[in-house]
């Protein structure tokens, strides 16, 4: 049976403790990207924002939790700490045995240092 080491990341975000509720958004638009529509002259044009997540391959256990490669939480870990003590978060070590979650955590289109194009 296959075997990966990961890291699972859960982070809470107090409303208490962001100045606003744009604050806020901003932090989850910055971690998971966000999809925005502009109408202009009867035509609507929608344009897409990466966020961070979108950059790192994960599985997204539940709210506010989600498993990366190890080797991508040191960029996580730097996202979470340009909020300050706005964002807590904890990080645990898991073994994947799953092979179909091995493979989407080691999501080659996502992760050039995985090789690139190779889920293509």
């Amino acid at each position: 049976m296959p075997e990966e080491k990961a890291a699972l990341i859960t982070y809470n975000t107090e409303r208490k403790n962001f100045d606003s509720v744009y604050e806020r958004n901003k932090f989850y638009r910055g971690l998971f990207g966000y999809k925005q529509t502009v109408r202009k002259n009867g035509k609507e044009y929608e344009y897409e924002k990466d966020g961070l997540m979108d950059e790192i391959p994960h599985l997204r256990i539940d709210d506010s939790v989600f498993i990366t490669p190890k080797k991508c939480v040191s960029r996580v870990e730097e996202y979470f700490e340009e909020w300050g003590e706005k964002v807590s978060k904890h990080i645990f070590t898991v073994i994947i045995e799953d092979s179909n979650m091995i493979e989407k955590i080691k999501d080659k289109d996502k992760d050039p240092e995985l090789g690139e194009g190779e889920n293509k």
